[in-house]
């Protein structure tokens, strides 16, 4: 099943959910800009997205939801109470705004709004960015109209006639970066000089960050390093930064989480290392950047399923976490791949194939057919 991408959509009340990283909360904001209408973002409350979506300007309301993969029988318990009251909140949520249609990005808040929407007859749609789907996803694949996704390989994980494949929708204002000499100028970084981006997540992948750290005496000789470290590595890597000589100082940027940066940060690079979350299956293509991925291992490992999807294509070396606390393999890796600019352009071209920029109207598109 395929979706054309109109060049505009009626105006829609829509209801968004989901939650707990910037991969469940970009893309539906990508998803909006095609969209006119009222919007409203049900999520976790305290959850990471509320910032986000409140920063993008959206009502957030916040309800009860509790984790239940992983979890011992005592706080399972209390997950599937936080679920109930959840779900309640979730009915008094969608009654007050009485959305077209609701719109679910994942995460397990995602569960208590599809299942409210479902119980008050308002049809949903999910969007997964992730290659593989979680539990959350999965079951609510049962009642939800459509599920959008980035890969063709998810078809084989759900039933398969409402699996649409739109790809992954960039932020929009990710894309207006297209040129190299002006995201280094905006950046104040030398015009030649190799550039490294490494990130872990908007809490910080502590295992990326301490690698990064103990090659850094090699990687600054040979590359510039852009370093989002994450909520809980800023304050060590800025303490090492100002441990460097000034010559290499200059070249280590610390940041703690890239927001407008974001764009001429993956459009300076020209390697990147990162977690293997769902934004690298829309982000790395978008900017055709070539990548050495660090899958986690949490959440039932789907972000080894991520990895490997670009993997698989050319664009990316896998490089598990039991091999990145090796000695010296993250710094070799990079050198090596920095070092053969051949490999580097086709490993970029090859992510460049990936890239789907309508993926955002063919969403909002699959939303109004839902409503309709």
């Amino acid at each position: 099943m395929s979706v054309a991408a109109p060049p505009h959509t009626a105006a829609l009340r829509v209801l968004l959910a989901g939650g707990g990283t910037g991969g469940h909360v970009y893309p539906a904001l990508a998803v909006l800009d095609h969209l006119a209408g009222e919007r409203r973002w049900v999520g976790s409350a305290g959850g990471r997205e509320e910032p986000l979506v409140r920063r993008a300007g959206i009502d957030f309301v916040g309800v009860p939801t509790g984790a239940v993969l992983g979890r011992e029988p005592l706080a399972l318990v209390g997950s599937a109470l936080r679920n109930v009251q959840g779900l309640g909140a979730a009915r008094r949520a969608i009654r007050s705004f009485r959305p077209h249609v609701v719109l679910a990005t994942g995460g397990y808040v995602s569960v208590p709004v599809v299942a409210a929407a479902w119980t008050l007859g308002v049809p949903s749609a999910i969007y997964l960015p992730d290659v593989k789907p979680g539990l959350a996803v999965a079951a609510l694949s049962r009642i939800a109209k459509r599920v959008a996704c980035t890969s063709e390989d998810t078809r084989r994980y759900l039933t398969p006639e409402k699996v649409v494949r739109t790809g992954y929708p960039v932020r929009p204002d990710l894309r207006t970066w297209v040129d190299r000499p002006d995201a280094r100028a905006a950046l104040g970084l030398a015009a030649g000089d190799p550039v490294l981006l490494a990130m872990g997540a908007s809490t910080g992948a502590q295992s990326i960050n301490r690698a990064l750290q103990r090659a850094l005496p090699r990687l600054l000789e040979v590359a510039t390093v852009i370093h989002m470290t994450g909520q809980y590595g800023s304050a060590e890597a800025q303490a090492i930064r100002d441990t460097l000589p000034p010559s290499l100082r200059e070249r280590y940027r610390v940041y703690e989480y890239l927001h407008e940066e974001m764009g001429p940060a993956l459009a300076a690079a020209d390697l990147v290392v990162n977690r293997a979350g769902a934004s690298v299956l829309g982000e790395l293509p978008a900017f055709g950047r070539a990548s050495v991925l660090v899958p986690g291992q949490f959440a039932g490992g789907h972000q080894r399923h991520n990895a490997d999807y670009l993997a698989d294509a050319g664009a990316a070396i896998r490089l598990d976490d039991s091999r990145l606390q090796e000695e010296g393999t993250l710094a070799t890796t990079v050198i090596s791949l920095l070092n053969d600019p051949t490999r580097l352009a086709a490993m970029g071209r090859a992510a460049r194939a990936l890239d789907r920029p309508d993926a955002a109207a063919r969403i909002a598109n699959l939303l109004a057919e839902i409503a309709r």
